[in-house]
């Protein structure tokens, strides 16, 4: 069973095509954008972010890029002023036509593609008698309205930025799958919501996303091993410690900033440090933003989120849905605890490697905080156990696949 990838962008560090080729099953990676190995060696020093752009895992010689196609695609947004949805638009459309025209003279027998721009490859993928695979990544239009009823009391935080989808965006979806063979969805949370929007549960596979520790961290990340934690929380060694939570990611209502605001609130005088690092979607409020203890660091690089993880004590993930929340395995990765909602990928399990919410509100959020703050060894327990699960190891991505999504 041979499979033909379409990865726009990176999302996920190409570990669907990785998987696949170690298994000997990708016959093709239809990129948007791709450097070789020589290309990468003479753009490292002078553009690292672009020399970025390609896996070690897969060979030059599997994929098919599109560089000159999102050159101008790149061009033609900053041109023409798009607005996001229109670049957003734009993008899948581009990418997608361009699938399609590769598979006209490509052959294999499955085409695994993400969700917003496979209508056009699965068409001619069902021509030629290809098996289709959509990958849903998130839970679409159930997603806006979580978030809408979720953050009703917060809206005086929306930016004015956030502006829901065209139809044209959800009717293109819905074409996916009604032509997906099979759908993957990366957690129950996916699942049991999509099959309440009327999908097929038989169509329906739940394949988590995985994670592998990398590059710099390689020597000290061991997946399934402890982190070396244990005892950052010594009274004797560090008698002034004040905890120190990691927020990371989109700084949006849909990843719960707004009840997790009211918990800063709750806890103004407690010893808590907060920290977020991402993007800002919402207008900070001022009696948050004056705070002492609590910064808002944007984006950041690579090598800052390295440092940010083994300089904090707990992350937070009280996310209002993910389709998974990649940065949960991170988190762990990294030797940190998770405090996480139920609305994203099952990766923490209570009181063993972080604490899950009852409930997504300021109360929950606030109690798990101090939780950690109140006992000191229950926290030096759970940095000792924040470790990736080994379900999560990247190894057992292709066998699901081929197993679940193409029967073999």
């Amino acid at each position: 069973m041979s499979w033909i990838c379409c990865q726009l962008g990176s999302r996920e560090h190409y570990a669907v095509p990785a998987a696949l080729h170690k298994e000997g099953k990708l016959s093709a990676l239809l990129a948007d954008s791709w450097v070789t190995a020589g290309e990468a060696k003479l753009l490292k020093p002078l553009a690292p972010n672009i020399a970025a752009r390609r896996s070690t895992q897969i060979p030059d010689a599997l994929v098919r890029r599109a560089n000159a196609g999102r050159f101008v695609y790149e061009a033609r947004v900053r041109l023409q002023h798009m607005s996001s949805w229109q670049t957003c638009m734009y993008r899948i459309s581009w990418f997608g036509k361009w699938c399609a025209n590769q598979l006209e003279v490509v052959d294999g027998k499955t085409v695994f593609s993400y969700s917003y721009n496979a209508q056009w490859p699965f068409e001619v993928a069902r021509r030629k008698g290809m098996r289709c695979v959509l990958d849903l990544i998130d839970l679409a239009w159930m997603e806006e309205d979580i978030t809408r009823r979720a953050a009703a009391n917060y809206l005086a935080l929306d930016l004015g930025q956030t502006i829901d989808a065209p139809k044209e965006y959800w009717d293109g979806l819905r074409r996916e799958i009604e032509m997906a063979d099979k759908i993957i969805v990366n957690s129950q949370w996916s699942k049991r919501n999509w099959i309440e929007a009327g999908v097929s549960a038989a169509k329906l596979v739940e394949v988590p996303l995985v994670y592998e520790a990398s590059g710099s961290m390689e020597h000290v990340l061991r997946l399934g091993e402890p982190t070396g934690r244990r005892g950052a929380w010594s009274m004797e060694k560090r008698p002034d410690t004040r905890l120190r939570a990691l927020f990371l990611g989109s700084v949006i209502l849909r990843k719960g900033v707004g009840q997790l605001f009211d918990a800063i609130r709750m806890l103004k005088n407690e010893p808590v440090d907060f920290t977020f690092a991402g993007p800002l979607g919402v207008k900070i409020p001022d009696e948050i933003s004056q705070l002492s203890n609590v910064r808002f660091l944007g984006p950041v690089d690579k090598a800052t989120v390295e440092r940010l993880y083994r300089a904090s004590d707990v992350f937070l993930f009280p996310t209002l849905s993910d389709g998974f929340g990649l940065t949960q395995l991170e988190a762990l990765g990294h030797g940190l605890p998770v405090v996480a909602s139920t609305h994203c990928g099952l990766v923490v399990e209570d009181c063993v490697n972080g604490l899950v919410l009852p409930e997504i509100s300021p109360e929950a959020i606030a109690e798990a905080i101090m939780a950690l703050v109140r006992d000191r060894e229950i926290l030096e327990k759970l940095q000792s156990n924040a470790r990736v699960p080994d379900k999560f190891h990247p190894r057992h991505l292709a066998p699901a696949l081929l197993r679940y999504a193409a029967g073999d």
